[in-house]
């Protein structure tokens, strides 16, 4: 005769058998060489630390407004693209910084890009663009004004980029 709690306690008994089983079965831990596992005899030197070699300078550089702040190095010929938001329908434009020279010299006049080619959508903003090639080492921060040119007023925004020519 069986009793009523005996049930339970053998479909638990038969679940950690069957648990146990395909533990059983799984494949056994890769063998560790005996060479690993062994420690190093005293004579031998310590493995030196590996030190990696400096990032080597950019060639060519993009930078917009969410990167204000943002430092970067270059070679010497190399060049800096700055893209910066821009609605010239506002009479609002960045000004060009005036102390780029002698590190970078400026590659061309600002130019301005609507963001569409549709007449239709006049006002609808745009980017100015600047380029910069890098002439002799030093370093330099080129900071953008976005202003009126008319006004006293300090800018409406700016940003500064800080460029090492190498």
């Amino acid at each position: 005769m069986t009793r009523p709690d005996s049930e339970p306690r053998c479909a638990r008994l038969t679940a950690l058998i069957a648990a146990l089983a395909l533990g059983a079965c799984a494949s056994p831990p890769p063998a560790v060489p005996a060479a690993a596992s062994a420690p190093a005899p005293a004579s031998a030197p310590a493995p030196a630390m590996r030190m990696l070699p400096a990032p080597a300078p950019a060639t060519s550089v993009e930078l917009d407004n969410a990167a204000d702040g943002t430092r970067v190095t270059i070679r010497r010929g190399a060049e800096v693209k700055v893209i910066l938001d821009a609605n010239v329908t506002t009479g609002f434009q960045w000004q060009v910084p005036p102390n780029a020279a002698p590190v970078l010299a400026p590659i061309g006049e600002r130019i301005y890009l609507g963001r569409s080619a549709d007449p239709r959508s006049t006002g609808g903003g745009g980017m100015n663009i600047f380029r910069f090639r890098g002439e002799q080492p030093g370093r330099v921060t080129l900071q953008f004004d976005y202003r009126r040119a008319w006004e006293t007023v300090p800018p409406a925004k700016t940003v500064r980029y800080e460029v090492t020519v190498e």
